[in-house]
């Protein structure tokens, strides 16, 4: 009697990328806020989920099925970690000195990264296109604070104040910031900004983003500082990170030596065969040059001399013959060129399809 090969492929979620690091994507139905959810994923698997790239976004809202719920990944608007543009020096706001107005910042409208003195010496972040006067450092001159009266937005005081003196000026401590505040009559620019939206949790800059339409807005009495993908589009919006919702987390694998893909097998054939282990190659072979590809390898790796190895079910009914479970690995060399076709069109043609029309049935007779 003729039988069918029937192919499930173990790729729920994985995403393959150009520098042979590999993400799979798991969609955890369980309710926690933004930091609870980092830390279910750095116990459970690796981290929140990143997203680097369009098929990246396209492979994690595959995995984000019933029930459709928004989700938490790891992209955040850090808030605490700012820089002085004199040195590049980190500064942190929960440790270093600094003189806040009421409620500031605020980050309004998730547009304010720039960050100007009042003429009371206090701080707040703003619109870095506003136009206002500058301070900038003189670190040679005998006054090393130079109040610039001309208005500028803070990107041209910054360049302003780097090509004509040392840098926008830093403020360090309570002398400095009384010193600055000495010279003001109005609001002014100084040299403290953030890099909004720029990292992941696991630290990979952000380069990529697919915020829905007119997203982030930090819209709300409570700071919005994390990111959520919907079910639907997968496009982002800018939520409060205590509300507890649904997350994504990610794995991820660093392959030495090219890519391993696990394939499991049920068929009552023999899949030990040569025939029919050159013939499946052949189907991934012409598969993938058909889509333009042909700097890769493909192999069988073998264990105890065999690709396959047999799994006798427990539960085989009386009078039916034995049926089995086979796994090996395929080994795929040169990544850059086939991500996309091996990750998205040949694993969901492998899924999709009945052995059937991949191997003649001739050689499916036991």
């Amino acid at each position: 009697m003729r039988k069918s090969l029937l192919l499930a492929v173990i790729f729920s979620g994985l995403s393959v990328l150009s520098t042979n690091l590999i993400r799979e994507y798991h969609y955890v139905k369980s309710f926690k806020n933004w930091t609870d959810a980092q830390r279910h994923c750095r116990e459970v698997f690796t981290d929140l989920a990143t997203v680097e790239n369009q098929y990246d976004n396209k492979r994690l809202l595959s995995v984000m099925q019933k029930p459709k719920k928004w989700a938490y990944i790891g992209l955040y608007d850090d808030l605490v970690r700012w820089k002085w543009v004199l040195g590049n020096a980190d500064f942190n706001n929960n440790l270093d000195f600094s003189n806040w107005n009421s409620k500031e910042p605020n980050n309004l409208k998730s547009k304010q990264h720039c960050v100007a003195m009042s003429k009371h010496g206090l701080w707040f972040d703003w619109f870095c296109s506003r136009r206002h006067p500058a301070v900038c450092f003189n670190e040679n001159g005998t006054s090393k604070y130079i109040l610039v009266k001309s208005k500028m937005s803070w990107y041209q005081a910054k360049n302003y104040c780097s090509s004509n003196y040392t840098d926008l000026a830093s403020v360090r401590n309570t002398s400095e910031n009384s010193n600055i505040k000495s010279l003001l009559s109005n609001t002014t620019w100084i040299g403290l900004h953030r890099n909004f939206w720029s990292s992941w949790s696991d630290q990979t800059p952000a380069t990529f983003t697919n915020w829905k339409e007119n997203q982030p807005d930090n819209n709300g009495k409570n700071p919005a500082s994390c990111a959520v993908v919907s079910p639907h589009t997968g496009r982002w919006s800018d939520v409060y990170c205590q509300i507890k919702r649904y997350f994504v987390c990610q794995s991820v694998f660093y392959p030495q030596n090219g890519t391993t893909f696990k394939l499991r097998f049920q068929s009552e054939a023999n899949l030990d065969h040569p025939d029919i282990q050159h013939h499946i190659l052949q189907q991934l072979h012409a598969e993938l040059e058909a889509n333009g590809l042909g700097n890769y390898t493909l192999r069988w790796i073998q264990t105890d001399g065999r690709a396959f190895h047999k799994e006798q079910k427990k539960d085989k009914e009386p009078g039916k013959e034995e049926r089995y479970f086979s796994e090996s690995v395929l080994i795929i060399k040169d990544l850059k060129q086939l991500c996309d076709i091996l990750g998205h069109r040949i694993v969901g043609f492998l899924a999709q399809t009945k052995m059937r029309k991949l191997l003649p049935l001739s050689h499916l007779l036991v």
